[in-house]
């Protein structure tokens, strides 16, 4: 068992105090939901050792590494060098643990923007570079520069593919968050008109758990990511699609969800990993989109529109134009926009 000198430990003990508690707040509220995802950290994991021979004798590169969990698992798998890259101050504590766990003989900490960093050629790329609704507040546009600018020919992305899904939803029985406010709380309240408070609510997507059993239709495809081929510009894109539905009932949502896979294990597979509400919850949940309009369905119907997403910075901008026809309501094709709003 190794041991830790007493010049070790005072030197940790050292850093330890030049590590403010803001720092440390700041680490547990960024990444203590995501170590709670055990469904995520532990499919990455069982990827990361199903591909141990790719890791072996690799020089990898994390992005966005955060805790650097990922960091830690490939190395134990035999990689030569990990750089794992945190461009907020908690990579201070991440340098800490990786003291800790005795791995700072293969895992460089850097802090930085990624377009600042000088970096050999790495074999490997690993990020956990999904955030909701697949494309919000993620690292993807860094693991896109990373792998042009560092990336290897033939080396891999962890995970490597991804697919973003579409179907329509009901009401559940426990309302979603924001959604769940009735429109006479913000008509007016205490002598105050709120009602563009209400508007607002309306466009913006909810992120929240939906049970399997209010899935109306049937899912569409309405994007595949290869990480390998996949360009920036390609993160704005216009589908149509088609929902069919499965049963009758009163539809209020359009639902997005997605899923990812490893090399081997493309998205898709039965090992890869899922945030469908038929599948583990995970810490993306999924996206709903409240529709505008009273909408039954009978079973067989379809809900005909064009989806379409701009990504910039800091938000996430959906135009959905929509429309349905059957023996029981008569919508006619219209738009409704919506954002999702980062700090």
């Amino acid at each position: 068992m190794a041991t830790i000198t007493a010049e070790a430990q005072q030197s940790e003990e050292a850093e330890q105090d030049t590590i403010s508690t803001e720092v440390y707040a700041r680490f547990l509220q960024r990444h203590e939901y995501v170590l709670r995802d055990e469904v995520t950290m532990r499919g990455f994991k069982a990827a990361i050792e199903a591909n141990a021979e790719l890791f072996r004798g690799a020089t990898v590169l994390e992005v966005g590494c955060g805790s650097g969990l990922l960091s830690f698992w490939v190395a134990r798998q035999g990689a030569a060098r990990v750089f794992a890259v945190e461009p907020t101050d908690v990579w201070q504590v991440t340098r800490q643990l990786v003291k800790v766990n005795q791995l700072e003989h293969v895992i460089d900490v850097l802090h930085g923007q990624l377009q600042q960093l000088q970096l050999p050629p790495v074999d490997v790329i690993v990020s956990k570079w999904m955030g909701a609704c697949l494309m919000f507040s993620s690292t993807l546009e860094d693991v896109l520069y990373a792998r042009d600018k560092w990336l290897k020919p033939g080396g891999c992305i962890f995970p490597s593919s991804a697919n973003l899904y579409m179907a329509v939803a009901e009401q559940p029985r426990q309302p979603l968050d924001l959604l769940s406010s009735p429109l006479r709380y913000w008509t007016r309240f205490a002598g105050v008109n709120l009602s563009h408070a209400w508007h607002i609510i309306l466009r913006t997507p909810v992120v929240g758990l939906l049970d399997a059993s209010h899935v109306l239709s049937q899912r569409q495809l309405l994007r595949h990511f290869d990480l390998h081929t996949l360009q920036p510009h390609e993160l704005s894109f216009s589908v149509p699609f088609k929902l069919r539905t499965l049963r009758q009932a009163l539809a209020k949502y359009l639902l997005l969800y997605f899923d990812f896979g490893f090399p081997g294990h493309p998205a898709g597979a039965t090992t890869s990993i899922s945030t469908s509400p038929s599948a583990a919850a995970t810490q993306w949940k999924q996206t709903l989109f409240r529709l505008d309009d009273h909408l039954p369905l009978c079973q067989g119907d379809l809900l005909c529109g064009q989806f379409e997403v701009g990504r910039s910075a800091r938000h996430l901008d959906f135009d959905i134009t929509w429309g349905c026809h059957n023996q029981l309501v008569d919508v006619e094709t219209h738009t409704q926009i919506y954002r999702m709003q980062g700090d």
